[in-house]
């Protein structure tokens, strides 16, 4: 009988014990490109407004990420964004789980929420503002000091995207 009630604890503890931060995000912020896309993304780096590296990153105040990248497609004057939220956690599995945001996040104008437009050809250095203050009812669903997966998904008219995924220790307060 005790043998049967270890085993039933070990194997109970194992199912919802999951990493606190996956994949290094107590101390690395993790990005890559999430769809095929005629950008290429070579580096990514979290700032503050002052242009200092931040990390972990703050959800309570805008976000600038300075992103090295190439365009082999069109010039995008016009684009439409999609974020989308991920969870870190153990009670469903040691997974992502995403996070509900009722079309907030949706089919914003790109050029006005954070992506400076036009996007030229070429390589260039874009500084990507994401500002979630004005979101303050998903953000404050949020806890503080916990990994978030964000993904931005930049779509033009012609259909051409752009999705990059970071993963990343997030403070909300």
């Amino acid at each position: 009988m005790l043998r049967t009630a270890i085993l039933i604890s070990a194997v109970f503890a194992v199912g919802f014990c999951c990493d606190a931060f996956p994949n290094k995000t107590d101390t690395t912020l993790n990005w890559f490109p999430s769809c095929t896309s005629k950008i290429t993304v070579y580096s990514l780096v979290a700032q503050d407004k002052s242009g200092n590296a931040e990390y972990p990153i703050h959800l309570s105040a805008p976000l600038y990420a300075l992103v090295n990248l190439t365009n082999s497609g069109s010039v995008y004057n016009q684009m439409k964004l999609t974020t989308n939220l991920w969870s870190w956690g153990g009670w469903s599995g040691c997974d992502w789980h995403s996070l509900p945001t009722l079309g907030m996040l949706s089919n914003l104008d790109a050029c006005t929420n954070g992506i400076p437009c036009p996007i030229p050809q070429g390589n260039q250095q874009l500084t990507i503002t994401m500002d979630f203050t004005k979101f303050g009812n998903i953000i404050g669903l949020l806890q503080d000091d916990q990994p978030y997966q964000i993904q931005q998904v930049i779509t033009a008219p012609n259909g051409d995207t752009l999705c990059i995924t970071v993963q990343a220790r997030a403070r909300i307060k």
